[in-house]
């Protein structure tokens, strides 16, 4: 088990240098699918990782700061699929600097267990974008809004 996640998250390190983001997106599930027809423990979680309803206004809440942004998206992993941290936050960071975003601030938090990173991006003017990122052991939330 511990292999295979060495292995996973290898393949996806080596497969982000340069490759296409297609690619790098069904190389990163076709890898769990097949671990799991060799390993069935090991499984990738079906449907969306985006979290909707109550629990996700409740995560936004949480956000210090979070009433100067707008248009929250939440997304949540657990497991496998958390183990993946660096992965799907690096395709959110790719995709806001693909609308010529880009960052302008970070920081690191420790609340509690959790560990907090937020992630300003601006145009250079008035436009910008939120990343905030907790991650509790194998659990992982991250949260993409637009500046009000």
């Amino acid at each position: 088990m511990k292999r295979l996640r060495t292995v996973t998250i290898a393949l996806v390190l080596v497969l982000g240098s340069g490759f296409g983001s297609a690619q790098l997106l069904a190389e990163v599930a076709l890898a769990p699918a097949i671990a799991s027809q060799l390993f069935p423990p090991v499984s990738w979680p079906s449907g969306s990782l985006r979290a909707v309803g109550a629990g996700a206004d409740a995560l936004v809440a949480r956000v210090p700061g979070n009433a100067e942004w707008h248009g929250w998206e939440v997304y949540t992993a657990t497991g496998l699929a958390a183990s993946l941290e660096p992965a799907l936050v690096y395709g959110v960071e790719r995709d806001l600097m693909m609308q010529g975003l880009f960052r302008a601030e970070t920081s690191n938090a420790s609340v509690g267990t959790e560990r907090h990173t937020r992630v300003v991006f601006s145009d250079g003017g008035a436009q910008r974008a939120l990343l905030y990122v907790m991650r509790s052991g194998q659990e992982l939330v991250w949260l993409v809004a637009r500046g009000r």
